[in-house]
C-alpha cells in the first residue's frame, strides 16, 4: 500500500521522524502527544476513562517551524502508517483528494495530516496583511467553492473510523473557513506552534550544528540562540551552512566562530517584528480557546 502518487499530490508512508528530530518547542509537542499519539495508542483506556478523542486537531503558526514533522514523530509514537496530504497541490485536482482520502481509510491506523488548509477552505473577507505592506506568506490562489465542499465532505467521512486522526495546519488561524474550526466533528482542537522563542531557536541550531563534522567547540546554540530573533528551522539551516561556506571560501576545514559572524550579516530572518506580535495576538484574541485536553 505504501505508495507515493503523481508527484507531491499525496503520500502514503511509514514515518521516519521522531520527536528527537524536532528542535525545541518542548510543550509543543507535549500537547501534540497528548491530543494526537495517545487516541491512537491507547483507545481503550480512553473510553473506559470516558475521554473523548479530538475530531480534529489543528496545528497552526509560522512556515518553517517544523509543523508537518510534529504530526509525522506523532504517527512514529502511535506506531501508525503517515498520510500526508498537501493541500497546496490538490488544487484542482477533486479526483486526488477522494483518492487520498479513500487511501487513509485503507491504511488506518494513521495519522491523517492536511497541510495548507487555508488553501483549501479559505475564509471569505480576511485579510492576510500583518502591518502597513507586509503580505509575507500569503497564498497565491486558494480553492474553488466545489473543492472546499469536497474536502469538507471527505473530513465528515473519516469521523466513524477511530483509527485516524486527523490532523491539519494552517498559517494563520484567523483565514481558514470557520465551518473547518469551529464545527465539533472536524477541527475542534487547535495547538498554536508559536514564533520560536530563544530555547526553540537553540534547539534548532542544535540540530544542525550537530550535523557539521568539523566545528569550534567555542561556539554556543545558545548564544547564537539570543542573536536569531526571527528566525525559524530554515534560518538556522542557513546560518549553518552560510558558516560552513564561509569556511570553504578560507580554505579551512574548522568552522569558526568568525564564520558564524559572517553569515549572521548574511542570513535574514523569516518572522518580522509586526508578524511576531500579530501571531502572539492572535493567539489572545481570535483563539481563545485552551483545552485541557
Amino acid at each position: 500500500m505504501h505508495k507515493k502518487l503523481e508527484k507531491i499530490f499525496y503520500e502514503v508512508r511509514k514515518p521516519r521522524l521522531s520527536w528527537n528530530d524536532i528542535g525545541g518547542f518542548a510543550e509543543v509537542k507535549e500537547k501534540v502527544k497528548e491530543m494526537v499519539s495517545l487516541p491512537l495508542m491507547k483507545p481503550g483506556l480512553m473510553a473506559k476513562l470516558g475521554l473523548e478523542r479530538p475530531a480534529g486537531v489543528m496545528l497552526w503558526g509560522p512556515l518553517g517551524v517544523g509543523i508537518t514533522m510534529l504530526a509525522e514523530a506523532a504517527a512514529t509514537e502511535a506506531g501508525v502508517s503517515f498520510v500526508y496530504v498537501s493541500g497546496q497541490e490538490m488544487l484542482g485536482k477533486p479526483d486526488q483528494m477522494e483518492a487520498a482520502f479513500h487511501d487513509a481509510r485503507h491504511e488506518a491506523p494513521c495519522v491523517l495530516f492536511i497541510s495548507d488548509t487555508e488553501w483549501l477552505c479559505p475564509r471569505a473577507g480576511c485579510s492576510y496583511q500583518w502591518a502597513e505592506g507586509n503580505f509575507r506568506g500569503i497564498p497565491p490562489t486558494f480553492a474553488d467553492r466545489e473543492l472546499s465542499e469536497l474536502f469538507i465532505r471527505q473530513v465528515d467521512r473519516i469521523q466513524d473510523n477511530p483509527e485516524i486522526m486527523l490532523v491539519g495546519s494552517c498559517y494563520r488561524i484567523d483565514t481558514v473557513d470557520q465551518a473547518v474550526i469551529k464545527e465539533k466533528r472536524r477541527f475542534n482542537r487547535k495547538i498554536f506552534v508559536h514564533p520560536p522563542r530563544a530555547v526553540d531557536r537553540e534547539g534548532m541550531l542544535k540540530i544542525y550544528m550537530d550535523r557539521m563534522p568539523s566545528l569550534d567547540r567555542g561556539i554556543s546554540a545558545a548564544e547564537l540562540s539570543a542573536r536569531t530573533e526571527g528566525y525559524v528551522g530554515w534560518d538556522a539551516e542557513s546560518l549553518c551552512k552560510r558558516a560552513m561556506l564561509e569556511a570553504l571560501k578560507a580554505d579551512r576545514e574548522l568552522v569558526t566562530r568568525e564564520d558564524f559572524e559572517v553569515a549572521l550579516t548574511k542570513v535574514e530572518p523569516w518572522l518580522t517584528g509586526d508578524m511576531i506580535d500579530g501571531y502572539w495576538e492572535l493567539d489572545r484574541n481570535d483563539c481563545p480557546h485552551h483545552y485541557a485536553f
